[in-house]
């Protein structure tokens, strides 16, 4: 029997779903993580020439309830896992009911196979669910039976594909949008082997990891006892599909909470994440907003915690000045030469050394305050290093200190940086 969704055909179409296919899928990979699946893999055979009859995604989640499914595929824009949603989690991703109508991106139909234990009969129990393209506004179960199956999971299989063959699913361009979508989560569950497959091959996210550290130390605490803290800071190539967060794990390896870093307002291409792994977590209470009198729990206003978080904006800092000088720089150097931000010098030792030392110091205010550069215009590009350049000509290299120290609080380090680079002229 088809039953209805809380919304015409019409609305769902203009709602904001995926605009892709890549994007579709990923809505259901995420389903699958979010139903506490362990490893979600996309299946599809292909002939000779490329083509394939339909896309199969598959976990190894809790299943669907179908005594739940008017929370669940009877919503939409909610749902039962928006009302247990929280910030503070990577556990759970979709949250607005969309998602699974994704597959009207490339595909005509989707049908779901599922299991799920039922706690009322103590078994398990399986049907599958329809929905079609062209009536996204209803859903029709069926088929609903004890499952000689004990594993739960879901299936959901999408026909009638368009735009799309089995090149789209092999191709790197795919590859690399999941290892960007889905690496950071699949390196926070690293412990519990969660895996992403395509036709049984696992998606290999380590090219998106340009550096990898890892810190060990230990914080006292009140008790006098040590609490050791891994951290794991990772610099992704590109960006990830998260913001940048610092991940809290207990000692079995699961996610407490996580908290923003203090640079996601950079546009710098600083994509990082910095993973957190102790014993500390095991009684940890994330969501205490006063200072608890309770012995056996820490929390956020704990010393130790404090102290924790001292440490880990000290990590990505240092980091982030180590990006800059580093790779950031020179591009945005190589950048401003590519514009003409940087004037033309003649060709002998004078005036090289006065460009080199205007590149000296350009670099030296990038590092130290990377917004000084950012979203300039080819105009006020030329404008900015132009007027460097001519203080730099006029011997005025105390009066760039000052004025950058009445726009930048700037520390004694960050001083002693800037006057290394306004070095004086031989």
């Amino acid at each position: 029997m088809k039953e209805k969704v809380s919304v015409t055909d019409s609305g769902i179409q203009s709602s904001g779903l995926a605009k892709d296919y890549m994007e579709a899928v990923a809505e259901y990979i995420w389903n699958g993580f979010d139903a506490a699946a362990t490893t979600v893999e996309l299946i599809f055979d292909t002939n000779e020439i490329g083509s394939i009859n339909s896309l199969s995604i598959r976990d190894n989640g809790s299943g669907i309830d179908a005594s739940l499914l008017a929370n669940t595929f009877g919503n939409f824009n909610d749902s039962i896992k928006r009302q247990t949603f929280q910030k503070s989690s990577s556990n759970i991703k979709g949250n607005k009911g969309r998602g699974r109508f994704s597959f009207v991106a490339f595909g005509g139909k989707a049908i779901w196979e599922t299991v799920y234990f039922d706690a009322k009969s103590n078994k398990h129990v399986e049907y599958d669910i329809t929905i079609s393209g062209n009536s996204k506004d209803f859903y029709e179960p069926q088929h609903q039976q004890t499952s000689a199956s004990t594993a739960t999971g879901t299936t959901v299989t999408i026909t009638d594909l368009f735009d799309v063959t089995g090149f789209s699913f092999q191709a790197d361009a795919f590859k690399s949008y999941l290892a960007r979508e889905f690496g950071w989560f699949l390196l926070l569950n690293q412990e519990k082997e969660y895996q992403l497959k395509i036709n049984d091959v696992p998606v290999d996210y380590s090219d998106i990891i340009i550096e990898k550290d890892v810190h060990v130390f230990a914080i006292k605490g009140a008790d006098g006892q040590d609490n050791i803290f891994k951290i794991t800071f990772v610099r992704w190539k590109e960006k990830i599909g998260d913001k940048f967060y610092f991940y809290f794990l207990n000692s079995q390896q699961k996610e407490i909470f996580k908290d923003l870093t203090s640079f996601n307002n950079n546009a710098i291409g600083f994509n990082h994440s910095v993973y957190v792994e102790s014993r500390y977590f095991d009684r940890f209470n994330a969501h205490d907003e006063q200072h608890s009198q309770n012995l056996f729990e820490n929390n956020k206003h704990n010393n130790v915690f404090k102290t924790l978080m001292s440490k880990l904006h000290d990590i990505v800092r240092t980091k982030q000045k180590e990006f800059v000088q580093g790779e950031a720089a020179i591009r945005l150097i190589e950048t401003y030469e590519k514009t003409g931000a940087i004037p033309e010098f003649k060709n002998n030792k004078q005036d090289q050394a006065r460009k080199a030392e205007l590149i000296s110091v350009v670099k030296a205010l990038y590092c130290i305050e990377p917004r000084t550069f950012q979203g300039l215009n080819k105009e006020q590009q030329k404008l900015s290093i132009g007027l460097i350049n001519l203080l730099l000509d006029a011997g005025k290299r105390p009066q760039i200190v000052e004025l950058i120290g009445q726009t930048i609080n700037l520390t004694s380090e960050e001083t002693q940086q800037l006057l290394g680079a306004l070095h004086k002229e031989k």
